[in-house]
């Protein structure tokens, strides 16, 4: 297809939502490594990486050759059997988390999902269903996502029940108007009032980015996540740290602990 063919049949016949933020869209037409090339053959030098995706360089040379190795050998196999692939994976997490706390998995399609069976499983477990999210925060595009979501743009007018959303840890617009110097963490003595006020008092849980990215790399001060988890236990809540964008393994990696 030519350039122009490839922008019409987007424009015609790819789902509205997914829509780019250029005049002149770039059609992107290979990439390797930190580069991509346009269906012109100009390169450029891609600063994203596939939003925070392709983190050892596009069609690396190792990856590849792993992938056409196991898919000329098995691409997808029902969950009613068992395949080494999935069995040696679970095993090396298992072997390196921390502390060997963490030995089973749950494998998904992505953070979105992740994130779904994360509140699911707190839900379950608790047998409470209030979830505690973060304003500026962002979670997926699914319907319960956009509704832990802590921005209007991405929330697309879903509200779901439930769900509250704390002040941020956001220091550099502090909502209480202090320094880390002197604020004694107001925000985290924050979620500990919106429990008391905006649920039933006994909550599924927690959930927050360790560094937020879509609601502008808001990282919180030292402290932060520990005085949160202490709350959120007292309430007999589960803390989930969602670290789809910042976690070593990036895309889709959920840790939650639910020991007592």
């Amino acid at each position: 297809m030519e350039k122009r063919d490839v922008i019409l049949a987007h424009q015609e016949h790819i789902f509205p939502a997914v829509f780019h933020f250029f005049r002149e869209p770039l059609v992107v037409e290979r990439a390797k490594d930190q580069f991509v090339w346009d269906a012109d053959g100009k390169q450029y030098l891609d600063f994203l990486g596939g939003i925070v995706t392709v983190s050892v360089g596009h069609c690396n040379d190792d990856v590849t050759a792993k992938v056409q190795h196991q898919i000329a050998k098995l691409v997808h196999i029902s969950p009613l059997f068992f395949n080494e692939p999935q069995a040696m994976l679970a095993k090396k997490l298992a072997h390196i988390t921390p502390q060997g706390a963490l030995t089973k998995s749950f494998f998904t399609n992505s953070g979105t999902e992740a994130n779904e069976m994360a509140i699911l499983t707190a839900r379950c477990y608790t047998g409470s269903s209030d979830i505690i999210a973060l304003r500026h925060s962002y979670h997926g595009r699914s319907a319960l996502t956009m509704g832990m979501t802590g921005q209007s743009g991405w929330r697309l007018g879903f509200a779901q029940p439930g769900i509250v959303h704390a002040h941020n840890a956001y220091c550099y617009r502090c909502p209480f108007d202090s320094t880390p110097e002197n604020c004694d963490l107001k925000c985290a003595q924050d979620v500990e009032e919106l429990i008391r006020t905006t649920t039933s008092g006994k909550i599924a849980g927690f959930i927050a980015e360790p560094i937020q990215g879509v609601g502008g790399y808001i990282t919180p001060p030292p402290g932060y996540f520990k005085a949160v988890e202490k709350i959120i236990r007292s309430y007999g809540g589960i803390f989930i740290s969602d670290e789809v964008q910042t976690a070593w393994g990036r895309t889709g990696t959920k840790w939650f602990g639910i020991e007592q």
